[in-house]
């Protein structure tokens, strides 16, 4: 029977959009960072920023290679700055980066009562492609952090989904076994093979039940009222095999 149910975040549990292209975001960082005597004008700063994110890729040894923003911008902040910048500074240019870039940011309709539910009944934790230096402050602004005490953040790995030694790390941290474990997410490239390598059940949070690379979902919900009945039904259909 299902002891434990994972979670993705950003698309799952998060409805969030983001434009990081926008010149504007850019033009405000720039700006804010004359503060800390960083001097690097919008579109150098654009440019820089990506151009690292493709070096430390193209750096990796990782089939599924993950960068840390944190990282990102110490680089940048330390290669235009004239000074040692702390860890403190660090993090609040980056959450301010983030800020500039939302667009979105909301929880999904009856999430928040259904958690509730069913952290009555089951182990609940998150396995996600997310930046710790801002996903950690995320879930606690929208109230999920009294939920989710363990947090398998891909950044502070190296790697992401589908890389199966996520899902291992997140069912090891809970000490349980695959058949165990369900995963819900609304990534059918990430989330669905990443969890079936695992050998995990799924439940894919989108509109209809679709086959990809393969390996197809347990179950599937557009709506949170809906996942109570789907996890019964995903148990219950084990329970027979």
């Amino acid at each position: 029977m299902i002891k434990a149910i994972f979670f993705d975040l950003y698309g799952t549990l998060i409805d969030i959009r983001t434009d990081e292209q926008d010149p504007w975001v850019y033009a405000i960082l720039s700006r804010y960072l004359q503060y800390h005597l960083v001097q690097v004008g919008a579109e150098e700063l654009k440019e820089v920023y990506f151009g690292e994110i493709e070096q430390q890729f193209r750096k990796s040894r990782e089939v599924y290679p993950e960068v840390d923003v944190y990282k990102i911008f110490s680089i940048i902040m330390n290669k235009y700055g004239n000074r040692w910048y702390p860890k403190s500074v660090i993090v609040d240019t980056v959450m301010l980066f983030r800020s500039l870039t939302i667009r979105q940011f909301s929880l999904f309709p009856y999430l928040l009562e259904i958690l509730t539910e069913i952290e009555a009944q089951y182990k609940i934790a998150i396995i996600s492609d997310a930046q710790w230096v801002f996903a950690e402050p995320e879930v606690e602004i929208l109230g999920l952090n009294r939920f989710f005490q363990h947090k398998i953040l891909s950044s502070h790995y190296g790697y992401k989904k589908p890389d199966v030694r996520l899902f291992q790390t997140a069912m090891k941290k809970l000490r349980l076994n695959p058949e165990e474990s369900l995963y819900i997410g609304d990534n059918l490239r990430k989330d669905l093979v990443g969890a079936k390598r695992a050998d995990m059940r799924f439940i894919y949070f989108g509109q209809e039940i679709q086959e990809y690379n393969g390996f197809k979902p347990d179950g599937v919900f557009s709506d949170y009222s809906e996942l109570e009945r789907v996890i019964a039904d995903c148990d219950l259909t084990m329970e027979g095999k």
